[in-house]
């Protein structure tokens, strides 16, 4: 049996509600979500041989695969490795990072969420609170062994509601070459050296650190963990108003200052980064980014190497930023042993290991990556082996669906010097306020 996309259908989509803050929005297309009966339950009392008994269409809501070569690939060795020997079938629906959100709280208010979503790293405190996810079966991960270390950001109060699934780790990447021409054996050791290390090495038409290549969230939130911070606790407080927001926005807007970044160098969708054009000597990055460098001849170890952000004093602990994709399945899902069960085949050795190698991506089962296709993925084992120090995520607050779309506009007003970092995060901390008291 060979699985195709589902096609697309336009619907009216609801948009986020997060406050008058918003920088971006607007309705878009979306598909026409499966129907998903709230009310019904599995047809079994045990998901690991569910599939072996009754039949139906299982939907599937994911923003993981960007292209329809990789969706059809995806369907092929992963969606019918699990479901051609039996009566189901699963119907997916692709969509991207940004439109994700908006189709998830449509769908709930619709009664008509997905059986199994794929949302990223870090929502999961939002899709709890509104009472969207079902909580994954104690021994789903038994046999697995998934890397604690990715869990943790997927368990709420000691419950799991989703599985990690394709993760990223945040590094920097420099130009052993261009350092070394410059008489620079060493990265920096701390925030303030590499600023002046940046400032030292542009010139020429290269940026000594461009820190927009991932996307000035991703970098502003790996600068709060370098500042000792955190966006939200454990619990899901609030916790980057603490001083550490702000600083690392300073941060960033003391690099435009002294002419070593410029927001213009924010890459659109799909265009190459600085660091891979030459262009810059030192930049954050992920795996996704690593056939980009080997394009451009760079992957090697005589042109490149990795360190973790450095921390903003000597003696304080550097950060890395962990994101990534969740397996989850529906609360009102009528197939949810079915759906737990395609979990633990999606995460199982050659589905799990495809997939990341398609992405590519650090397979939530860590150990696997030795024996994989993105083995040889530098980014990848420099981000493993600094893993101790991804204290920050993307996420992690009920408030973050709403909080996410804002950010981006409230650090650009200061970035362009028309607000203080002070003022961006008040106002940021007032949509999480908002979200938490809207429940």
């Amino acid at each position: 049996m060979r699985l195709r996309r589902r096609d697309l259908l336009r619907i009216t989509g609801a948009t986020l509600a997060a406050s008058a803050l918003t920088a971006c929005g607007g309705a878009e297309d979306e598909p026409a979500p499966t129907s998903s009966p709230s009310d019904c339950v599995s047809p079994t009392s045990d998901w690991h041989d569910a599939k072996n008994s009754g039949s139906g269409t299982l939907s599937m809501l994911s923003a993981l695969l960007g292209t329809p070569e990789l969706q059809d690939r995806y369907a092929n060795n992963v969606l019918t490795g699990f479901f051609g020997s039996s009566n189901y079938q699963m119907a997916t629906t692709y969509t991207t990072s940004d439109k994700l959100p908006d189709k998830i709280i449509t769908a709930l208010t619709g009664g008509t969420l997905a059986d199994v979503v794929l949302p990223e790293y870090g929502w999961l405190h939002s899709m709890r609170r509104h009472n969207a996810l079902e909580a994954v079966p104690d021994d789903l991960l038994t046999d697995l062994n998934v890397d604690e270390r990715f869990l943790s950001g997927c368990r709420i109060e000691d419950t799991l509601y989703g599985v990690p699934y394709t993760m990223d780790l945040q590094v920097i990447g420099y130009r052993i070459d261009l350092l070394t021409k410059a008489g620079i054996t060493e990265p920096p050791a701390t925030l303030d050296a590499l600023r002046e290390m940046a400032r030292e090495l542009t010139g020429d038409g290269i940026s000594g650190f461009d820190p927009f290549g991932p996307g000035l969230v991703r970098t502003w939130a790996n600068l709060v963990g370098a500042y000792g911070g955190t966006l939200f606790t454990e619990d899901g407080t609030l916790s980057f108003n603490d001083g550490t927001g702000a600083a690392a926005l300073n941060f960033l807007a003391e690099l435009i200052n002294d002419g070593t970044a410029s927001l213009s160098d924010i890459p659109g969708t799909g265009k190459p980064r600085l660091i891979t054009q030459g262009k810059a000597v030192m930049a954050p990055m992920g795996v996704g980014i690593w056939d980009e460098l080997n394009r451009e001849g760079l992957g090697d170890e005589a042109h490149t190497a990795f360190f973790p952000m450095p921390p903003d004093e000597a003696g304080g602990s550097p950060s890395v930023l962990k994101t990534g994709t969740v397996l989850s399945v529906a609360r009102q899902s009528q197939y949810q042993d079915v759906a737990f069960q395609f979990l633990h085949h999606a995460l199982e050795d050659q589905p799990l290991s495809t997939t990341a190698a398609m992405i590519p991506a650090i397979p939530s089962r860590t150990g696997l990556l030795v024996t994989s296709e993105i083995a040889s993925n530098r980014i990848a084992n420099a981000g493993l082996a600094n893993i101790d120090h991804a204290g920050v995520m993307l996420g992690g607050s009920g408030a973050w669906l709403d909080l996410r779309p804002v950010i981006e506009g409230q650090l650009r007003l200061t970035l362009e010097g028309k607000q203080s970092a002070a003022t961006a995060i008040g106002n940021l901390a007032r949509v999480v306020s908002d979200s938490n008291n809207a429940g």
